[in-house]
């Protein structure tokens, strides 16, 4: 069994924002808890959004590197508490490089 760590990628079952749905994507873990774990939902949808939902996406430079198949951002407006029995049933994905962690905590930081 791999070590769960914060910034691994996982596929993961992340609620809709305003449906009581949910879509299986990548997941960036950003804390682990004891029954949950705290994520960013993945997307590579971006170009037909509106520049406001634009500007809270961090776009992940070296992406192929962190396991995805292609240009993907972080969606940085809300974290989501999924139960880590859902999280990580499946084996990661990958994981945020050093490089891209460092400028999405700064591309946060930018915004508050």
């Amino acid at each position: 069994m791999c070590m769960q760590e914060a910034m691994d990628i996982y596929i993961a079952d992340v609620p809709y924002d305003y449906k009581n749905k949910s879509k299986r994507r990548p997941a960036l873990v950003v804390a682990i808890n004891n029954n949950y774990v705290t994520v960013f939902k993945i997307t590579s949808k971006y170009n037909k959004k509106s520049a406001a939902i634009q500007k809270i996406y961090y776009p992940i430079k070296e992406w192929q590197k962190a396991g995805l198949k292609k240009q993907s951002y972080v969606d940085t407006h809300i974290t989501y508490s999924i139960t880590r029995a859902e999280v990580f049933k499946r084996q990661p994905l990958g994981k945020l490089s050093d490089n891209d962690t460092i400028n999405l905590y700064q591309f946060i930081n930018d915004k508050s």
